[in-house]
């Protein structure tokens, strides 16, 4: 699997402002200079999180690593601030109390996944994030969701309820992948605590 390059903490901070101000831009049009990053012509997979008040309030991303994050992470801040069909678009008055968290994230890596105990015994908790698909259906977790699922069947039962599979099944055609992310949040942009 592809290793995550090392992101200097100061470059994460600039990341982190640039989704702010990405998603701040929507109300009123930024009038100071864009945040230029200095690995934005880095390509990888990338997901932007906001959470208000401990909850979720929206996330979106891409596994695939056809963006750079000088793109890629302003784009994906929009989306998870006004496109996340669980939510309703954010409001103004919500912005300032999110906190922002961005994920970058590997190539993806079959898993074995004929069944479900075969899967089951490949994924490694807090590292593995998933992405399963059967080809009518597809849905991912990222690592982080280890932190709220730390039970590898939780963690497999929510990601099929989330993908719209049943719980109980497990279609013959199914396809597993897993990644590996490098996580931040606001305020300081230290990385996500290893389980």
């Amino acid at each position: 699997m592809q290793l995550l390059p090392s992101i200097e903490l100061n470059e994460r901070r600039l990341m982190l402002s640039l989704a702010r101000q990405a998603i701040q831009s929507h109300w009123t049009p930024d009038a100071s200079a864009p945040v230029t990053l200095m690995n934005g012509d880095l390509r990888l997979g990338c997901f932007v999180t906001l959470h208000k008040n401990g909850d979720l309030r929206g996330c979106i991303g891409t596994l695939e690593q056809d963006m750079p994050l000088q793109q890629a992470i302003p784009y994906f801040a929009r989306a998870a601030a006004f496109q996340d069909p669980r939510f309703p678009p954010l409001s103004a008055r919500e912005l300032p109390d999110c906190i922002l968290s961005i994920s970058l994230l590997s190539e993806r890596e079959p898993l074995p996944a004929a069944t479900r105990e075969e899967l089951l015994a490949a994924l490694i908790p807090f590292t593995d994030g998933l992405w399963l698909s059967d080809g009518y259906h597809r849905s991912t977790f990222l690592p982080a969701v280890w932190r709220q699922l730390p039970d590898k069947n939780d963690f497999l039962h929510h990601l099929l309820l989330k993908g719209g599979w049943s719980s109980s099944g497990w279609p013959s055609q199914m396809k597993a992948w897993r990644y590996h992310s490098l996580e931040f949040s606001e305020p300081d942009g230290e990385l996500a605590p290893e389980e």
